[in-house]
């Protein structure tokens, strides 16, 4: 469970204080929404300077057989630099009630403190989410996924390119921009779930990051018969600019 990657961040001052919530702003509120349990499965550990443990899940329930291979331990080491990369631990300090919420057995609590990292839009909340797309819980992993989707797509949307209105164009990353590719390793394992809603988070990931080794994944869910999954599946292939031609239409 995330226990452990508490071990440091509960010893921050911030965490002492009852119902503290973002520097200058009050506690946050939980949210009253019924859920079931906490993650339940094994975690690999990420030692990382300052944190004890930054846990992610080495195997995810509900998996479903891979169209492709991929490399998963480069993908997994990639990953490990990106969120290095990231000063995720000021989430601890700025956010202290929120990931005190992720830590609970109650869903309903993980929920809240999810959808309060969410809503912030940092790019630094995304190694205290991307845990939660192996809960054993529906809502916790759908939200989870939604809040991945939504923060990943926001960052990736401030390099459109505006001369073409007409469609979504993302620029490549600059020099100066912070490449979220990496997530790669997270996409891979939401597009093993058995919930449509985060296999359709996972599509619309890999083509704002235009993640053409996704292309299997893409390809098998234009076979399925939930129309947000194939939606989903021919807007990533647009945007990461896989050909259409042999689409598979479900009979």
């Amino acid at each position: 469970m995330l226990g452990r990657l508490l071990e440091v961040a509960s010893k921050l001052p911030q965490l002492k204080a009852a119902g503290a919530g973002p520097k200058g702003s009050p506690g946050t509120r939980t949210t009253g929404v019924s859920q079931g349990s906490n993650l339940g499965h094994s975690y690999r550990v990420l030692k990382l300077p300052l944190v004890c443990a930054l846990l992610i899940p080495a195997t995810a329930p509900l998996l479903a057989a891979a169209p492709q291979r991929h490399d998963e331990k480069a993908l997994k080491q990639k990953y490990d630099t990106f969120v290095e990369s990231l000063d995720f631990r000021r989430i601890s300090r700025d956010y202290p009630r929120a990931v005190q919420n992720l830590d609970s057995v109650e869903p309903e609590t993980q929920l809240a403190g999810i959808k309060t990292l969410g809503a912030t839009g940092e790019l630094e909340v995304l190694p205290w989410l991307a845990p939660f797309v192996d809960s054993k819980e529906r809502d916790v992993r759908i939200y989870a996924g939604l809040s991945l989707f939504q923060t990943v797509t926001s960052h990736e949307l401030k390099r459109r390119d505006m001369t073409q209105p007409g469609k979504v164009v993302i620029k490549p990353p600059g020099p100066d921009d912070i490449d979220l590719r990496p997530m790669a390793w997270v996409i891979l394992k939401m597009f093993r779930t058995a919930d449509t809603n985060v296999r359709s988070y996972a599509a619309n990931m890999a083509g704002y990051l235009s993640l053409c080794e996704f292309e299997g994944e893409l390809r098998e869910m234009l076979k399925s018969r939930h129309p947000s999954e194939t939606r989903a599946a021919r807007s990533a292939m647009h945007m990461a600019g896989i050909d259409l031609v042999d689409e598979v239409r479900p009979e």
